[in-house]
């Protein structure tokens, strides 16, 4: 039961993320977003399995470390 509403909480944050990713944004403004302080952990477990998931394009997608970098959700 708590495991299954940590799930759904997870789900309705990366969704509440993606909608807040329809303008593009950087990584500080997405952890910010989503009150996460641990950069390295907010990049690991949320980052990049959205943009391997498709979810998330990068802006400068030849540089994906570029500090200019920014991510965004294209609208479905």
């Amino acid at each position: 039961q708590a495991t299954e509403q940590a799930t759904e909480q997870a789900d309705e944050d990366i969704i509440k993320l993606l909608e807040f990713c329809k303008i593009p944004r950087s990584r500080s403004e997405m952890q910010e977003f989503m009150n996460l302080s641990h950069r390295e952990n907010f990049r690991v477990n949320i980052l990049n399995p959205l943009i391997k998931g498709g979810l998330l394009k990068l802006t400068v997608p030849d540089k994906p470390t570029s500090p200019k970098q920014k991510y965004y959700s294209e609208n479905r």
